[in-house]
């Protein structure tokens, strides 16, 4: 009888053995790091041949929309390039989302494809598909597959081919066509993309802070404001360093509090500072997120922000007539 209940006894501690190391392999084998991102990287196939590009991206998100992705250094005398209407993760028909490849040939010459065909501009020959849209670090995923079709002008390479590839987390940026810059947000789900940054004659800087003003081309009462001591450097910072100021379409104001726990969260960050001194101008460019309350107690979001502003480095003093202190900003001029 003991000979069995110390077979049974090893048999159980066996068995309990196996599933704590069974426990122990299936954890290490299932953990991903939540912080782990594939670096970026481009390929293309074409007939022949296979790139692959890990830097020297150009990726852009112009003010009404469209996205852009091209590559001019593929190989030498091999170009690239991609054009989507809507910037939004979805399929996308390559007869009006265009992808385009160049091949150079001889010294100076040149032999254009692209995915539209020009004999029949509604037949569709591919997909451009966008899978992922990381907003806050502004990364873009996605894949390809198209025939493109010769140019009528080409020479010597006149027959179509099927062009495949895939890029992940390529970094992008927001262009705008207004001199002083934009501004980009989200606010409670909607996109806002036509907020102009309007830089003042008379300076950017009041009573030793930069005061950088955006105003929305379609909304004229939509405006928004952000002030920070001249000073800060490049890096990440709170409401005790920033001061917001939202006005939206409806007139209703809503203003930044460092010392209200509703507005936690909200950052404001400087990821670039260049000099431009022959105009006496600094571009300040970089992201944000702000919660912002009107006096009525309601809170918003400007979620996914991003900017780009060229402010003129004169400064304003302004004092107040009353107290022989600082005055406060007149706000921005009606155009």
């Amino acid at each position: 009888m003991k000979r069995i209940y110390s077979i049974l006894f090893g048999a159980s501690l066996l068995a309990l053995c196996g599933v704590g190391v069974s426990s122990c392999s299936s954890s290490d084998d299932d953990f991903v790091d939540p912080d782990f991102r594939v670096p970026a990287y481009f390929t293309v196939t074409l007939p022949d041949t296979t790139f692959v590009k890990k830097e020297k991206f150009n990726a852009y998100v112009d003010e009404n929309g469209e996205f852009q992705f091209y590559i001019d250094d593929l190989m030498q005398g091999h170009f690239f390039d991609m054009k989507i209407l809507k910037f939004q993760v979805g399929n996308f028909p390559t007869n009006i989302n265009t992808l385009d490849y160049t091949y150079s040939v001889g010294d100076n010459g040149f032999e254009f494809f692209n995915s539209t065909d020009l004999a029949n501009p509604k037949r569709n020959n591919g997909i451009i598909k966008i899978t992922n849209i990381d907003r806050n670090d502004m990364l873009v995923s996605g894949n390809f597959s198209s025939l493109l079709l010769p140019s009528p002008l080409n020479q010597y390479l006149k027959e179509s081919f099927r062009i495949t590839g895939q890029f992940e987390n390529i970094p992008y940026e927001r262009i705008g066509t207004n001199e002083a810059g934009y501004i980009f947000t989200n606010i409670n789900g909607e996109d806002i993309k036509d907020m102009d940054v309007f830089s003042k004659f008379e300076g950017d800087i009041l009573n030793g802070k930069i005061v950088m003003n955006a105003r929305s081309k379609s909304m004229r009462k939509r405006m928004l404001k952000i002030s920070f001591d001249k000073t800060l450097p490049i890096g990440n910072y709170d409401y005790s360093k920033v001061g917001v100021e939202y006005t939206s379409e409806n007139g209703v104001v809503y203003v930044s509090d460092e010392k209200d726990a509703a507005l936690a969260g909200s950052y404001f960050k400087i990821d670039k500072i260049e000099n431009l001194t022959i105009d006496n101008k600094k571009t300040y460019a970089g992201k944000f997120t702000f919660k912002l309350k009107s006096k009525e107690g309601q809170v918003i979001t400007l979620n996914f922000g991003d900017y780009k502003a060229k402010l003129s480095m004169k400064e304003v003093i302004i004092t107040d007539p009353g107290t022989g202190g600082p005055g406060t900003d007149p706000g921005i001029p009606e155009l």
